[in-house]
């Protein structure tokens, strides 16, 4: 199977990659000077996995105009080639509160945009190594823990998303919902969790720009027969 992966050499692109080397994968990214901006699709590609885009919440409210660029005018590209290609694409939870960020706000529009055929995968906080610095989970590893909130976070490995995405390949689910939530399903209180690895840190109002508790309604995915994640530590 020939797949085309963007944002190939990213934190969850790369763990992706790594398990597909049985595939003959075509990378975009700009880690290995292929921009999604110039993006073409190869006439004998079979599926498209779109990883590439910005991430941070904070970060695109200080440049909402980059994250309009990057998330949406370029991916906008990826999407047009693909109109007739099966495809995956990263959505966020974010997009259940999409008006409290401009983050949410592209991928709200990347899900209107998508074609018959093309899935996209809202996921919660994925953490696992290569995990971005400015994500809770790295925060605590690195010992970055400056103040906890009461938000309410669904936690999910890295390792489990990828299986999500080899399960839809596997069973060539591609004609399915539009939208799928992948998460653990169970949100954890980040108080607690700040506590738990023994910062003793204020609490802090929410920011406007978060959604108080995103944690993922996964019965769709089980429905498919997906046997779910493992459990958050």
């Amino acid at each position: 199977m020939k797949i085309v992966i963007t944002g190939s050499r990213g934190f969850i692109g790369t763990h992706l990659r790594n398990s597909l080397q049985d595939h003959k994968i075509v990378e975009w990214d700009t880690k290995i000077g292929k921009d999604i901006k110039d993006f073409s699709l190869e006439s004998d590609t079979d599926f498209v996995i779109h990883l590439a885009g910005l991430t941070d919440v904070r970060e695109s409210i200080e440049i909402p105009d980059v994250y309009w660029t990057q998330n949406v005018e370029y991916s906008k590209r990826v999407f047009e080639a693909c109109r007739d290609i099966p495809m995956l694409y990263a959505s966020t939870s974010c997009v259940k509160e999409w008006w409290r960020s401009p983050y949410g706000t592209t991928k709200k529009v990347l899900e209107e945009l998508a074609y018959d055929g093309h899935i996209g995968l809202r996921f919660t906080n994925v953490y696992g190594k290569g995990a971005p610095d400015f994500m809770l989970t790295s925060r605590l590893n690195n010992g970055d823990v400056k103040y906890k909130t009461n938000h309410i976070r669904d936690f999910v490995h890295v390792s489990d998303v990828v299986k999500v995405v080899l399960f839809f390949l596997d069973q060539k689910m591609y004609n399915k919902d539009k939208i799928y939530e992948v998460g653990s399903g169970v949100g954890t209180k980040v108080s607690d969790l700040i506590e738990k690895h023994g910062f003793d840190v204020p609490y802090k109002e929410s920011d406007e720009c978060e959604m108080m508790d995103n944690t993922s309604d996964i019965s769709k995915l089980l429905s498919l027969g997906w046997r779910g994640p493992k459990e958050f530590i």
